[in-house]
């Protein structure tokens, strides 16, 4: 059997369930949660998870019209068996199902950003739990208090508080919980692409991230090293008051 890389698998405790090792055999009764990207071939597709595993879906539940190139998602699978040493693939896998990733770009506070904006992105509770790279996405693990409402979930980079004393961009997680009462605690995981953050002829940057706990105090508050290939041009993202009805769907 080969060797599971989940790295970064979620700790859903309700939803996941680790009963293989490298000793076992595979089990139809297991299943794994885990999040990836969507590759696309000429006419099927499969999943990278971001532990680095490539998954064949040999038998699925989810139609591959629904699926994009690129598409970041959280994939439950049960694994049927090891895919061949030869072959481009690590496990071929019947598919349970397949939830496309939040997925955005940084929103920028800057002196044109209305306080009708910065009240609708939010200053609610939030709790980061994990955070992982997958190439220029920043990925963020979060739970919140919440019901049945629809919250609101946005990495801001501030101009006016841009750096911490040593030089580390601060990204903050905002929260809009939209009036929505504590219910029960939520989790959730986003991608948010940070490419906008490279700085040309380096090839890496220290970030700062942080979000606001229930006391009203930052919490997280963790210096991440993003690596990336300096011959690639970044591409500005700048979100304007404008463009608010696509950042916080």
């Amino acid at each position: 059997m080969k060797k599971l890389r989940f790295g970064i698998l979620l700790a859903l405790t309700s939803v996941l369930l680790f009963s293989c090792d490298d000793d076992d055999g595979y089990s139809l009764g297991d299943y794994w949660v885990t999040t990836g990207t969507v590759v696309e071939t000429s006419d099927y597709y499969y999943v990278v998870t971001d532990g680095g595993d490539a998954l064949w879906p040999s038998a699925t539940n989810v139609p591959p019209s629904s699926l994009e190139d690129g598409m970041r998602v959280l994939v439950n699978y049960t694994i049927l068996g090891d895919a061949d040493d030869s072959e481009l693939y690590d496990y071929y896998v019947k598919v349970n199902g397949i939830s496309e990733l939040l997925t955005k770009p940084i929103f920028n506070f800057d002196e044109t950003t209305s306080v009708e904006v910065k009240d609708s992105i939010g200053n609610d509770p939030v709790t980061v739990v994990d955070t992982w790279f997958t190439n220029d996405y920043l990925n963020v693990q979060f739970e919140y208090g919440g019901g049945y409402g629809i919250h609101f979930i946005n990495l801001v980079k501030d101009t006016e508080d841009l750096e911490t004393e040593n030089g580390e961009i601060i990204l903050e997680l905002k929260h809009n919980k939209n009036g929505d009462p504590y219910n029960y605690k939520q989790w959730g995981v986003a991608s948010f692409d940070i490419s906008e953050l490279q700085v040309p002829g380096q090839t890496s940057i220290d970030i700062f991230v942080r979000s606001l706990n229930k006391d009203g105090e930052y919490h997280y508050n963790t210096v991440l090293t993003y690596e990336y290939d300096a011959e690639v041009e970044p591409v500005s993202k700048t979100f304007t008051d404008e463009s608010m009805s696509d950042m916080i769907e």
